[in-house]
């Protein structure tokens, strides 16, 4: 049976049990639909895939302005993984965006092992590499 875990789903749900932590839950009253948003979640805050991936790669000169990201996704939880995408960002020297891409991960990510990964972005001075996306599969029989 194919299980789907999507960012989607589970920042709804994380969301949902920290406004249930609230003291306080706004009312109608309380909300103003004219003002600015103040906050909104920071990239660098991680991600729900943060819980279950972690990343390690190196990055190295390519063709026409391109660079080689590679290296490996190691899935921390049980089930194999796959459709994994990379969310990769580009930084320039003042450590601001560049550029924003995602990239597959090709084949599965066994689960409690990792999976090589190799792909071109155009060049920055540095970057940032985690997984955005993923699906997990359960194995025959459930858990």
């Amino acid at each position: 049976m194919l299980r789907k875990y999507t960012l989607t789903i589970a920042s709804f749900v994380m969301a949902a049990a920290a406004a249930a932590a609230l003291d306080h839950a706004p009312s109608k009253a309380d909300w103003d639909e004219t003002a600015p948003v103040t906050h909104s979640l920071n990239r660098d805050e991680g991600t729900v895939a943060d819980q279950f991936f972690h990343v390690e790669w190196s990055a190295a000169p390519g063709r026409d302005g391109q660079e080689w990201i590679t290296g490996y996704v190691y899935n921390d939880f049980g089930d194999t993984a796959l459709n994994v995408k990379l969310h990769i960002v580009g930084l320039d020297s003042t450590g601001r965006e560049t550029m924003d891409i995602t990239r597959p991960v090709q084949g599965t990510v066994p689960g409690n092992d990792r999976a090589y990964f190799d792909v071109h972005v155009p060049r920055s001075t540095s970057y940032r590499v985690a997984v955005t996306g993923f699906d997990f599969v359960e194995p025959e029989g459930g858990k």
